[in-house]
């Protein structure tokens, strides 16, 4: 579960409150930059047995930083920057250190911005290494929304490939409305990935590009009564995208396989909420008052034990 409070004491307070019911086993938080901070946070995870994950582009979009910047030294003080907020999420006990694509810089200077996309990865990786985490990177659909670098997951995983053997750390993160955006199938991406995957995102979207609502913007999912929704995830896909995931095989270094959901939320919040949770009952839905998405997750946790470990998660990016 996100907790998006304004500060940093409220979402320590509204951390303490969600892990009452023992329902949610995954957050996702931001670095904390008070050491105080980092070690309340430490210690009600580690109390309560959850794990947590950061995600950093937001630091790197205020600040206009890329990972695939072509000027070297601009690109190191983004890397040392990183560095900084992974020593932070450590702190925190985080397990997971999330990290996004670059902006896609065009067709002529692609493979450039790959390598320096590349490098910085693996100074990344092998720093979280040292402190105990994983190193995850969110492909983009490249020419539709959020035109990301690192994209179309055909081309993805062959250049991923030999960076995951070097720094076996370093995992991917499959999101299905960047997955639908960048118009390969989403089964199809899903299966490619499936080596290096150690979490994945349900959150539908439009993918046409003349409604006024196109593109990632974490809409919300079909609801009942009638589970209509503008987008594509309707209940169906989304239980076949978690069958399948739930079959693949875990990729050596990841203990716990996270589904992250952009949902409605209970009816007290608004859009766009994520939530993370154990293999849960009926009863916990109803006390949470959750929606949709949690309800795919129940729907295959009560199909027979997959392969891979599997437990429902985590949140907003």
């Amino acid at each position: 579960m996100s907790i998006p409070c304004s500060s940093s004491a409220s979402r320590s307070r509204r951390l303490e409150t969600v892990i009452q019911n023992r329902f949610y086993r995954n957050v996702e938080l931001p670095s904390f930059l008070a050491r105080e901070n980092r070690n309340t946070i430490r210690k009600i995870l580690s109390d309560n047995d959850l794990t947590a994950i950061t995600f950093v582009a937001p630091f790197l979009n205020a600040r206009q930083m890329s990972l695939c910047d072509l000027d070297d030294a601009r690109r190191h003080e983004v890397v040392e920057f990183l560095k900084m907020h992974a020593d932070y999420a450590a702190e925190c006990g985080y397990t997971t250190f999330g990290v996004p694509s670059g902006p896609y810089p065009g067709d002529e200077l692609r493979d450039e911005a790959m390598d320096a996309q590349a490098d910085s990865l693996a100074q990344i990786a092998d720093y979280t290494a040292q402190l105990g985490m994983i190193c995850s990177i969110e492909p983009l659909d490249r020419y539709a929304h959020k035109k990301g670098l690192i994209g179309p997951m055909d081309e993805v995983v062959p250049w991923f490939k030999p960076l995951h053997e070097a720094h076996p750390n370093l995992f991917l993160h499959w999101d299905s409305a960047h997955e639908q955006l960048g118009g390969l199938g989403i089964f199809n991406t899903l299966e490619l990935s499936a080596p290096y995957l150690s979490q994945l995102h349900l959150c539908d979207c439009i993918d046409d590009p003349s409604h006024p609502c196109f593109g990632d913007l974490h809409m919300d999912p079909a609801e009942p009564p009638d589970w209509k929704t503008e987008g594509f995830l309707t209940p169906e896909i989304g239980a076949e995208i978690l069958r399948r995931a739930a079959s693949f095989d875990s990729p050596d270094g990841v203990k716990r396989f996270w589904v992250k959901a952009t949902m409605s939320g209970t009816r007290k919040r608004s859009r766009g909420n994520s939530f993370s949770a154990a293999g849960s009952s009926p009863e916990s839905l109803w006390v949470t008052e959750v929606t949709p998405c949690i309800i795919l997750l129940v729907w295959i946790m009560a199909e027979p034990p997959p392969k891979r470990q599997f437990s429902t998660a985590s949140a907003e990016k």
